[in-house]
């Protein structure tokens, strides 16, 4: 297993999507574990916002260590953006009924990484399973390393990956 500690400034976007996927794989079912009660209470008022406040619990420490060894995001978010776990922007995310099934829905959030130079390196991408009739997260969340780094190119990259072709 990588661990977090093991980030270095000169990791390639797939060594990063690496070293996150065990991160989320040794810490994801704890965290829910931990949160499960809370958060499935608040779930029939405040709906998929629980879900924002699971990542908010899952993900920063992984992102602060990214960003202590210079990596950040290629377009930082504006103002108006809803920004989840300091990483994800809503705004570049995807969410498809036909991706699920009631009660195991997908969203796939996306995150263009620039390394220390301020040049791009990927994109990080983040497979979110979840649940629009009760808070659950029924399978593992999965980062995945994408080569492109332009928005058109990443939608494809992801509807051809989901099985649908791009509307054009």
């Amino acid at each position: 297993m990588r661990m977090l500690n093991e980030v270095n400034p000169d990791m390639s976007i797939g060594q990063l999507a690496a070293v996150l996927s065990d991160y989320i794989e040794h810490s994801w079912r704890n965290v829910f574990q931990a949160n499960v009660q809370e958060l499935a209470a608040l779930f029939p008022e405040l709906e998929d916002s629980t879900y924002g406040m699971y990542l908010e619990r899952l993900i920063p420490q992984a992102w602060q260590q990214l960003e202590r060894c210079g990596f950040h995001h290629a377009e930082p978010p504006g103002a108006e953006d809803f920004v989840i776990a300091g990483c994800l922007n809503f705004r570049d995310s995807m969410e498809k009924a036909e991706w699920g099934s009631p009660g195991h829905e997908m969203r796939i959030f996306w995150i263009v990484l620039n390394n220390r130079h301020n040049r791009p390196i990927g994109t990080l991408v983040l497979s979110f399973a979840h649940s629009h009739l009760e808070f659950n997260v029924p399978e593992q969340p999965k980062f995945e390393a994408f080569a492109e780094t332009e928005r058109r190119a990443i939608v494809s990259a992801i509807l051809h990956k989901q099985g649908k072709r791009p509307q054009t």
